[in-house]
């Protein structure tokens, strides 16, 4: 029978296979790293194991209560299918002709890929905290030996942000331990005592910050367009569809599951500054000229509005915004990886230089224009079901709020398109023997990102049941919160 330590320990064995495998081609070595990255994958969709409830639970540090605490849920089980899904597709993304060290840098991928199946799955604090922080060393070294021209100091800054949240989130820890009559780390336990904890707003406040930071909403979001513009493609990808993802997790677990009182409380003041990120972003990405930063403020901009969809205290806008944080995984790692394609083969991101591309690369047109539209929720593709989710939730409580929102996504649209006109259809310029179409081998890596996009926009019905649970817990806890507010008062 598997088990959930399995499915834990498996990339890190996978990762010190790769590490050791220093000899052997670089095609070779991404060969054996992509079927290793499977694995995970391959044990969450085997038919004769439920991984709802498995759990692995030993006492680690008795002295200090820290557990060695693992435990899959609804929740963590979304999140642990798109990192199963991202991470293949991670690798796959990196072009043939890698410079220096691909044992490395295709290591330290399946390092981060233990590390967040540990994330998503961690239910002792310590652990959390622990395999977040691990998570920023393979990424600091992807965007700093194998980045852009600028990448020490889009590195640096990446780390100088995630250090800065993670100090936050420490201090959040030792507040819940130390002034918490239970002194444990055990986030289930934590549910049940954090309305009693003396300055439980400021430990609220304290975790809010932290993951505000790393997700991020705005404004701290400054590292994200050079971390995003100068990390190598599959630096980007893991950055933009998974890091982020793991900032969400964190307000979704620890911030809304122990604190849910205090987050309907300020819930207006952070659904503000969701709204203002996605508007940011949207007119940040209007302005660029260069389609890869235009891409990062987008991303940036959809993550904000997923947030937007947490701050709003509706579980019908909590469903969407968890949908909707896969949806954007997945459009995201189909969008950079269209846009690294076309870099290869035009050997530039700026927008504006060469046009009429639609004539010489139709194929690489035609799948870009795809995941166009699902980024800018067309009806049938998976980000209309999230979205709709989100304003259906909000309309409720916020109906200018969700007409304002409402003018982001036509916001989406207008650079998204630009971007498609200037570079594809506009009047051609002078063939080059580089811009080779995409073949058959870059259409078996999109594949997959097509089928989840049209899957999830036709029939979301699945993943909206897994969904369902987590975001009714979240409305369940803060019922049970707001009882025992009363009690205490």
């Amino acid at each position: 029978m598997l088990s959930l330590m399995s499915l834990f320990l498996t990339p890190f064995i996978a990762a010190l296979i790769v590490f050791s495998l220093s000899s052997i081609s670089s095609k070779k070595l991404k060969a054996l790293s992509f079927i290793l990255s499977l694995i995970p994958l391959a044990l969450l969709l085997y038919k004769n194991v439920n991984w709802l409830g498995a759990h692995v639970e030993h006492a680690w540090f008795p002295a200090l209560s820290i557990e060695f605490f693992l435990k899959v849920d609804n929740l963590s089980l979304v999140f642990l299918f798109l990192t199963a899904i991202v991470i293949p597709i991670s690798i796959l993304a990196i072009p043939e002709d890698h410079p220096s060290f691909p044992n490395v840098y295709l290591g330290l991928i399946l390092l981060l890929q233990g590390l967040l199946i540990g994330f998503f799955t961690a239910r002792d604090l310590v652990l959390f905290v622990l395999f977040f922080e691990a998570m920023l060393i393979p990424l600091y070294f992807i965007i700093n030996l194998w980045g852009g021209s600028e990448r020490q100091a889009a590195a640096l800054e990446f780390l100088i942000y995630m250090i800065a949240g993670s100090t936050l989130m420490i201090a959040g820890v030792l507040f819940l331990y130390f002034g918490n009559h239970a002194e444990t780390f055990n986030i289930d336990t934590l549910t049940k005592t954090t309305s009693s904890l003396p300055h439980a707003s400021w430990v609220a406040a304290i975790f809010a910050l932290a993951f505000a930071v790393k997700t991020p909403l705005f404004p701290f979001h400054t590292w994200l367009p050079e971390a995003y513009y100068q990390a190598p493609t599959s630096g980007t990808i893991l950055l933009s569809a998974l890091l982020s993802k793991a900032g969400i997790y964190g307000f979704l677990r620890i911030v809304m599951e122990l604190f849910p009182k205090f987050l309907q409380e300020w819930s207006p003041l952070l659904l503000g500054l969701a709204i203002a990120g996605v508007l940011y972003g949207g007119l940040a990405a209007w302005m660029q000229n260069d389609f890869k930063r235009l891409i990062a403020y987008s991303s940036f901009s959809h993550v904000n509005f997923v947030l937007a969809g947490l701050f709003v205290w509706n579980q019908t806008a909590h469903e969407g915004a968890i949908l909707q944080a896969f949806n954007h995984g997945i459009t995201i790692t189909a969008l950079f990886l269209v846009a690294s394609w076309l870099e290869e083969r035009i050997k530039t991101t700026h927008i504006g230089r060469i046009g009429g591309l639609a004539k010489f690369l139709p194929y690489l047109c035609w799948l870009t224009l795809f995941f166009v539209l699902s980024s800018i929720a067309l009806p049938g593709t998976n980000n209309f079901v999230g979205e709709l989710l989100i304003f259906f939730g909000l309309f409720g409580s916020h109906p200018w709020l969700t007409a304002t929102l409402a003018l982001t996504v036509i916001l989406s649209v207008m650079y998204m398109l630009r971007w498609m006109q200037k570079m594809y259809f506009e009047a051609p310029t002078f063939y080059q023997n580089s811009w080779i179409d995409i073949k058959g081998k870059e259409f078996a890596i999109a594949l997959p990102l097509i089928a989840l996009i049209l899957w999830i926009g036709i029939y979301p019905a699945p993943l909206l049941k897994q969904i369902k649970p987590a975001a009714e817990k979240t409305v369940a806890v803060n019922e049970w919160k707001e009882s025992q507010w009363k009690t205490v008062r």
